[in-house]
């Protein structure tokens, strides 16, 4: 009986075990269709994701799943950085030892791939950056300036446009994003997407919505 209830109990724990958890910003690079070094951000929280390249200016949202054999697929609406939906991308491939993605990818309607390759990033002591104050605009040709006060944003930008959101931290830094635009002609509307603080400190925003991308950073 004593070796009965032993197995029941060591049954019970490994089904209870969690599953390895992909939440966390992923970096890394990839390539299109053979050619270029392309930088790569993922925000990964449960299945949701969003992701970011700056080198090919293109804003991503969608999902990715895993298995029990450490694959992995992501599914992914491709939008023009600050610009219209163009198509969607899939990318596949093994998750290693745990914190690093290698894999491939290929996109719909265009038919581009590559190979890419992301590492898990540790950045636990972003804990200490304070969120809370006025965020500027870099690398943008017009500029915005954002307050935020208790994960509430008020912002506004040198066309006239206004912005109205707020955040919720989610895991490891990263934070959800709700946010409007308006004032701002066809771009006004709602957003949804995630935020987080890179490694040189600076905030990144990155929304969508069902025809346009936001892609802010700021110092």
């Amino acid at each position: 009986m004593k070796n009965i209830s032993l197995k029941k109990i060591l049954v019970i724990f490994l089904l209870s075990k969690p599953a390895f958890c992909n939440d966390g910003i992923w970096t890394g690079v990839f390539d299109i269709n053979g050619h270029g070094v392309y930088d790569f951000t993922g925000l990964i929280n449960d299945n949701k994701t969003t992701a970011y390249t700056e080198k090919a200016k293109v804003v991503y949202d969608g999902t990715i799943e895993t298995n029990t054999n450490n694959e992995f697929i992501w599914n992914l609406s491709m939008y023009l950085k600050d610009g219209s939906f163009f198509g969607t991308a899939e990318i596949k491939g093994k998750i290693i030892d745990g914190n690093i993605m290698s894999g491939k990818w290929s996109t719909e309607p265009a038919k581009d791939f590559g190979n890419i390759y992301l590492k898990k990033n540790n950045i636990s002591n972003k804990s200490t950056i304070n969120l809370n104050k006025k965020w500027l605009s870099i690398n943008s040709k017009i500029k915005h300036s954002f307050v935020i006060n208790n994960n509430k944003i008020l912002g506004k930008d040198g066309n006239g446009c206004n912005y109205y959101g707020d955040l919720k931290n989610l895991n490891n830094n990263i934070y959800s994003l709700n946010i409007e635009i308006a004032s701002c002609g066809i771009s006004d509307g709602n957003y949804v997407g995630m935020t987080h603080i890179d490694e040189e400190n600076n905030l990144i925003l990155n929304a969508t919505n069902k025809n346009f991308s936001l892609f802010l950073k700021f110092k």
